[in-house]
């Protein structure tokens, strides 16, 4: 079997390429685990810009004047440069970049380098061919100063708050840790009025190796639904030892020995190490992640980001996720993206019967393979009457259908017909599975089944799914045009799918918006990230007629091309087809010359 894979898309940093980032491309250099990083790469295949999110970087300044940093820095569009002048009326002169709440100017320059490096993690210019790459190629970078050689104040702080509050900020970054006793309510509040302009805060666990659950370390510990408490991992893919919280600190990012961007010159870089260094890795994963979901809100962001972790032994008691930052399944990689195939209904011989009632679901059906849906491993699924199949069995019952995503069971589940069905009323609900591996398919089938509306009388419905092996699922509509007119062709019915949370998943239609669907008709579901297989024999070439027959099976939607050999070094190709929404196709061939022995071989198009 051969198996196609695409290149991912790194940046042309060195950096990035060879593996100094470890962060964005881990190859295993200096101890490290190949692929224990956050997998950019992938990610950035969906999206690699978050060109319109403003990323307030509260923290020691940045080197404005920096290569890789200057192209991404905000621009204060009320504020005319170098002019003396505080046009925008706000206490700031010449705030273009940001402020230094420190000395009241708009002059936030770094003075530690602390500010830069972590700047840099978060948004370095991507793919300029120089230094570093920030997780965000393209970002609005708000530099924020309040921290000098010794610390910082919590008046400044304020002052920074509420400058990035009002000037527009997405997202804040806060990579610095204070005792509760240096916590005022006043701090609390801004905090609090941060959280109600739907800001997210992306705040430092801490370095001190101590559990913030006892001891708690400020801003990560607010109990507020906009922070994000962040620890660390190494580059071996295990937890750094540093502030960690069962409760209090919510997922790890790679956080020590990190390479970004410094502040001695404008083409200083180097290496630093904390939670410091893992808090910026998660802000710019949530920048690309607002800028790729506009629709979604602060919570719901939140939910995707910590959703979509890697699990980790070493972090299973030390945050609340148990995982490590996973950007490629936080951006999209594993949805699902439909598109119409060729129609080619898979019968019910050699399926396995259901006997379910009005809204009944099924006992657990062990899957004879490993499906991946959203990046979850599933093993097992549930058949509901009402056109659902679930990996969880929760909601399944449910006659009255939704839009999707919605976070309200059910959820994990595929949609092939969602309905009020009823097959006590008739019809018949079939499940198993055909082919062989690696093109096994999992084939559930409702033939006949009533909708419950029209007391099994006038409307009945026969639509089937596959899961294929291969990753991809299918649905296929035999009938679903005849009967009463509000209730056919998917007028009353949601067709698509969504993950566990409820947060991701596709609509294909609604209610009969924006397509209806027609018999005889099919689509294919691919997940990005799935593993293409290749078309192969099922059979050989049985005369039949004077023809040879050729069962194929593969991956759906996909070309192939059926070659003929008699001697296994020369073929000649025979025909060029598309496997079909089933993933089988039966080839009728002329015959073979007359020869001792004849080849068949499927390979995919050049």
């Amino acid at each position: 079997v051969d198996h196609w894979f695409e290149s991912a898309a790194l940046p042309n940093e060195d950096s990035v390429q060879n593996g100094l980032q470890w962060h964005l491309n881990n190859l295993g250099l200096i101890g490290g685990v190949p692929g224990a990083d956050i997998h950019a790469g992938l990610a950035w295949d969906t999206l690699n810009s978050a060109s319109n999110i403003i990323v307030a970087m509260i923290d020691s300044g940045v080197r404005q004047s920096h290569e890789d940093l200057a192209d991404n820095l905000w621009v204060n569009p009320a504020e005319v440069a170098s002019n003396g002048v505080d046009d925008d009326g706000n206490g700031y002169t010449d705030d273009v970049h940001g402020i230094n709440a420190i000395t009241g100017s708009g002059e936030p320059e770094d003075d530690t380098g602390h500010g830069s490096h972590i700047a840099g993690i978060v948004g370095a210019v991507g793919n300029n061919g120089i230094g570093t790459s920030g997780v965000a190629w393209k970002v609005k970078i708000m530099a924020c100063k309040f921290l000098g050689p010794t610390g910082g104040s919590e008046a400044s702080l304020l002052s920074c708050l509420q400058y990035a509050r009002n000037k527009g900020a997405h997202v804040i970054n806060c990579s610095f840790v204070a005792p509760v006793s240096a916590i005022s309510t006043t701090l609390s509040n801004e905090f609090i009025m941060v959280r109600n302009a739907g800001i997210i805060v992306v705040a430092a666990a801490g370095n001190s190796g101590g559990n913030n659950d006892s001891v708690p370390q400020y801003p990560a510990s607010f109990a507020l639904d906009n922070v994000i408490a962040v620890t660390s991992t190494t580059r071996a893919d295990v937890f750094s030892g540093y502030n960690f919280g069962l409760n209090s600190v919510h997922l790890a990012a790679p956080g020590t020995d990190i390479y970004s961007t410094f502040n001695d010159s404008d083409s200083g870089y180097g290496v630093l190490s904390g939670s410091s260094m893992s808090a910026p890795v998660v802000a710019g994963a949530v920048a690309l992640v607002r800028a790729r979901f506009p629709g979604l809100n602060y919570r719901q962001v939140i939910s995707r980001v910590l959703s979509t972790v890697d699990p980790l032994p070493s972090l299973a008691t030390r945050c609340r996720t148990g995982g490590r930052l996973n950007l490629a399944r936080a951006l999209g990689f594993g949805d699902f993206t439909p598109v119409p195939a060729v129609y080619s209904w898979v019968p019910t011989n050699g399926l396995t019967p259901f006997l379910l009632g009005n809204d009944g679901v099924s006992d657990a059906v062990d899957l004879p393979f490993s499906f991946s849906f959203y990046g979850t491993t599933r093993s097992r699924i549930y058949v509901g009457a009402n056109g659902l199949i679930g990996f969880i069995n929760s909601g399944l019952a449910a006659g009255a259908n939704v839009d999707l995503p919605g976070s309200l069971a059910p959820t994990a589940m595929l949609c092939p017909y969602w309905d009020d069905l009823n097959p006590a009323l008739g019809g018949s609900i079939w499940s198993g599975t055909v082919g062989f591996a690696p093109n096994r398919k999992q084939v559930i089938s409702w033939v006949d089944v009533p909708h419950a509306v029209t007391n099994g009388g006038q409307t009945r419905l026969t639509f089937q799914a596959l899961l294929h092996e291969s990753g991809e699922v299918a649905f296929q509509y035999q009938e679903v045009e005849t009967g009463v007119g509000t209730l056919v062709a998917g007028k009353s019915a949601t067709v698509g799918m969504e993950d566990d949370t409820g947060l991701a998943g596709t609509r294909y239609s609604f209610n009969g918006s924006p397509v209806l669907l027609t018999n005889g008709t099919a689509l294919v579901f691919n997940a990005r990230g799935g593993v293409s297989v290749s078309p192969r024999l099922l059979s050989k070439g049985v005369p039949v007629g004077g023809r040879s027959q050729i069962l194929i099976s593969g991956s759906p939607g996909h070309s192939y091309v059926v070659s003929g050999s008699v001697d296994l070094s020369s073929w000649v190709p025979l025909s060029t087809n598309i496997l079909p929404a089933s993933g089988l196709s039966t080839l009728s061939l002329p015959a073979p010359p007359a020869s001792p022995q004849y080849f068949f071989r499927t390979t995919a198009p050049p």
